[in-house]
Parts: C-alpha cells; sequence; structure tokens
C-alpha cells in the first residue's frame, strides 16, 4: 500500500477552487455587461427629498443612468459564490424595474452560448 507523505489534499482543492472562480467571474463579467446593455435607463433626475416624511433620505434620489451603472460583479472574500448585482442603497428600486421590465433575466438568457464556452461545457 503506497503512503503519501505531506500530502495535504485542501491545497488542490484550494488551486481548483480558485480556477472555477476565475471562470464564474468570467461569466459574471459576461451577464454584467449584457445586462448593462438591456438595462433601462430613465430620463429624469432629482434630488433627495428637503421636505416631507422622508425628507434627507439619500434613496429618494434619483439619477438617469444610476441602475446601469450599479450593475457589478461580486465575489466575497473567502467564499467561493460568484454574483452579479443591480442596485445599491441609493439604487432601492433595482428590483422593482427587474420585475416591472427585466434586464437581468434576459441578459442570463442570452449569455447562455458564452457561459458554456467559457465553463467548457456542450
Amino acid at each position: 500500500m503506497a503512503e503519501f507523505v505531506g500530502w495535504d489534499s485542501r491545497e488542490i482543492e484550494n488551486a481548483i477552487m480558485k480556477i472555477n472562480v476565475g471562470k464564474l467571474e468570467d461569466v459574471g463579467r459576461v451577464i454584467a455587461e449584457k445586462a448593462r446593455a438591456k438595462c433601462p435607463v430613465g430620463k429624469i433626475s432629482r434630488p433627495m427629498y428637503k421636505t416631507g416624511r422622508y425628507a434627507g433620505q439619500s434613496w429618494t434620489a434619483r439619477d438617469a443612468g444610476a441602475l446601469k451603472k450599479s450593475i457589478r460583479v461580486v465575489q466575497k472574500e473567502g467564499e467561493n459564490d460568484v454574483w452579479v448585482i443591480a442596485g445599491s442603497k441609493e439604487v432601492s428600486y433595482a428590483g422593482i424595474v427587474e420585475h416591472y421590465t427585466p434586464f437581468m433575466r434576459p441578459a442570463l438568457r442570452a449569455s447562455r452560448r458564452k457561459i458554456k464556452t467559457i465553463l467548457g461545457v456542450e
């Protein structure tokens, strides 16, 4: 029976995960690029409310194109997940826009062929 001296399977597992997470980041960038192309851009910009119930709340402001600018690829340190995110605290309406004028889901569907190529799947 062979004995493995100094064998650390975690080192190999981490190397494989880095390669796979790198591919996932590439996939995320493809999806984010398509989502930005499909993202609706408003024509109205306005400062945050100065009066009323929500006066001074940054999320009440609107900046035309802010949703498109908020689309990003995120990978948390030490985790193997890669996320494509739209919206932020200031762009809190991303989910509402996605519900009524989808841009993230169609971007994923439109990217399928390129995703398969990146992941090496037929």
